[in-house]
């Protein structure tokens, strides 16, 4: 999953989560917590496009 998919999980998450917490749904705001969570993990890994970013990781 790319950088795009990664921040598209974390939006949904997090609005998800928002409207967990207005109508009181705290199953569905902990859910959607630990989605968005998913998508920023998705978003710190490195691409798969550039290769040399493994590299700088390990440095």
């Amino acid at each position: 999953m790319g950088k795009t998919k990664g921040l598209q999980h974390r939006i949904a998450g997090r609005t998800k989560q928002a409207v967990g917490e207005i109508i009181g749904d705290q199953d569905l705001h902990d859910d959607c917590k630990a989605q968005a969570e998913r998508g920023r993990d998705e978003q710190d890994k490195p691409s798969e496009l550039n290769p040399l970013k493994k590299l700088k990781q390990l440095t």
